[in-house]
């Protein structure tokens, strides 16, 4: 890389974007060099014998190398054995060793504190990374050199993206400004690191929507499904009603005037459950009130509250109905004429 690669701007902008990218090699330590006296020699311990002795001799004559060699090995005196055992303090006789091992030991384990630089105060302060990128954008769109570099830190071109136009809100185009092109480039630039990721976002959306869908069409079947079933549970109930009403029809026009084969507009079809619910139900539905109308409904009701007016049952029995009858069709009577009174009302 050459010198204008790594100007002072460039390594400005990339330490903005990376600050971590100029930072100082870490410190090496340097392996402990432990100062020792140097090993005496045979030669000047045999010398230092000699002056113990009384025999310095001449210092500058030569070693006789002829004669034979003093023993090395010294017996033990008591008295020298006791004044060393006396000069031994107690933090000697640890198991750990001597005091100057233990105090070189620590040393040697002890953590080093680097001192961090302090910072340059000729060096400009650090860029925000959004104005980091943009002034690394048009260094990249200034020259070839600049876009060789830059690219080389991100990992692909970043001069390749053309300067769009927007619309405004008055429906004008007009370019974009440096900030929105630059946020434009780096939206562009992240979409092309990360295709994957984005093909496997979509592909999740795609999943979510059929999935929604399907949910939605099995709901529309399932209410589809119920509401054919309640039409279909009408039109038994109406046909049902139907049939009752007929079968009501048909034996009042065959009754013979005997208070015992009398038909009752209950759904039973006796005068055993002649109450105000089971009458009035019996006409709304084999009259079929919603289907026909009120004004229809009125027509019928005051036909059957005039069959059912008590002197016209008493005429047809020839007088032969007993008080029980009687009572239940007044009954009956009263509550034609309320439900009659009630349509009339309404319209």
């Amino acid at each position: 890389m050459t010198e204008a690669t790594r100007s002072p701007r460039r390594r400005h902008i990339l330490s903005s974007i990376n600050p971590e990218s100029d930072d100082p090699k870490p410190h090496r330590k340097r392996p402990r060099r432990h100062s020792r006296s140097p090993t005496p020699t045979r030669t000047d311990r045999d010398r230092d014998r000699r002056k113990q002795d009384g025999d310095d001799g001449d210092a500058n004559e030569p070693e006789d190398t002829t004669q034979p060699r003093r023993s090395r090995l010294k017996l033990k005196d008591h008295k020298s054995s006791r004044r060393r055992k006396r000069s031994r303090s107690p933090r000697d006789e640890s198991p750990s060793g001597s005091h100057r091992s233990r105090h070189h030991r620590s040393r040697r384990h002890r953590p080093r504190h680097h001192r961090t630089p302090s910072p340059n105060p000729y060096e400009p302060p650090p860029l925000s990374p959004n104005a980091a990128f943009r002034e690394s954008l048009f260094d990249a769109l200034a020259d070839e050199e600049g876009a060789d570099y830059w690219e080389a830190v991100y990992g692909q071109p970043v001069h390749v993206y053309p300067l769009e136009e927007k619309e405004n809100p008055q429906g004008e185009l007009e370019r974009m400004s440096e900030e929105e092109y630059a946020t434009y480039v780096r939206q562009r630039m992240w979409e092309k690191t990360h295709a994957g990721l984005l093909e496997e976002r979509e592909k999740r959306k795609e999943a979510q929507k059929r999935k929604e869908e399907d949910k939605a069409r099995h709901k529309k079947w399932e209410k589809d499904v119920e509401e054919s079933l309640k039409r279909g549970e009408e039109r038994r109930e109406r046909r049902r009603w139907q049939d009752k009403w007929e079968a009501y029809e048909e034996a009042w026009n065959k009754w013979d005037g005997k208070p015992s084969t009398l038909a009752w507009p209950t759904e039973s079809g006796n005068g055993t459950d002649v109450e105000e619910k089971a009458v009035r139900t019996f006409f709304i539905h084999g009259l079929k009130l919603k289907e026909v109308g009120e004004t229809a409904f009125a027509a019928r009701l005051r036909e059957e509250r005039v069959r059912w007016h008590p002197d016209k049952i008493q005429q047809r029995t020839g007088g032969q109905a007993d008080e029980a009858t009687m009572r239940n069709v007044t009954a009956t009577f009263q509550i034609i004429d309320r439900l009659w009174g009630e349509t009339r009302a309404k319209q």
